[in-house]
């Protein structure tokens, strides 16, 4: 199994786009249900699959968007090794800061594998099987909880700062329109997120209009 690191996806990300990405990430584990079953409600037939056509293709169009930028931010930072060192420094700053605050971050990466192991192997009943996620859920909320108390720091955002900067730059060398792609992607999460939000009122039997 994979070495599991925590989660750093503000460092590796990039920055500029990591706020929409992982707002992204909210909105469409709000509307994994409604991928799965439907929208049924207030909306019925063909209006019910007219908006979760609507709601895929945008989710599609995301998806794009964010390979696109991630390997346009792959390619800079490959063309620039002084990026690679700087993202790796903050990385190890950001697991010190941790490990003053109280938190191991080796341990407690070992524990989450060994955790992650464990609900893997079919030959745990239910119940030992429901310990082990509630026990990788409370490591991984420690671990968290402990990185974000670094994050809010000045001088953790003055770093993670610079280097945004640096990133953004050096995808702009590899595309000029970088900036422009970067819009395309708030926009796009925003209306996402917003006809999530719409159609699990409908579901709910609420009042929401439908997404435009």
């Amino acid at each position: 199994m994979p070495k599991v690191k925590p989660a750093m996806t503000t460092l590796l990300r990039g920055g500029a786009f990591a706020a929409v990405l992982g707002a992204f990430g909210a909105a469409a584990a709000l509307a994994q249900p409604l991928m799965q079953g439907g929208a049924p409600g207030a909306a019925s037939g063909g209006d019910a699959a007219a908006l979760m056509q609507r709601l895929q293709e945008k989710r599609d169009r995301l998806d794009e968007l964010n390979e696109q930028l991630m390997a346009l931010q792959q390619q800079a930072i490959d063309a620039n090794p002084d990026l690679a060192s700087e993202r790796e420094a903050l990385q190890d700053y950001v697991e010190a800061g941790m490990k003053d605050a109280g938190y191991n971050v080796a341990e407690g990466r070992e524990r989450v594998e060994e955790l992650q192991a464990e609900l893997e192997d079919d030959s745990l009943s239910t119940g030992e099987q429901q310990e082990s996620r509630q026990a990788l859920r409370a490591e991984l909320g420690e671990m968290r909880e402990a990185q974000q108390q670094v994050m809010n720091g000045d001088e953790f955002k003055a770093k993670r700062n610079a280097l945004n900067e640096g990133v953004l730059a050096a995808m702009e060398e590899q595309d000029p329109e970088v900036r422009t792609l970067l819009a395309e992607l708030q926009r796009a999460q925003a209306e996402y997120q917003l006809m999530a939000q719409q159609i699990m009122q409908q579901q709910q039997g609420g009042a929401g209009a439908p997404p435009q």
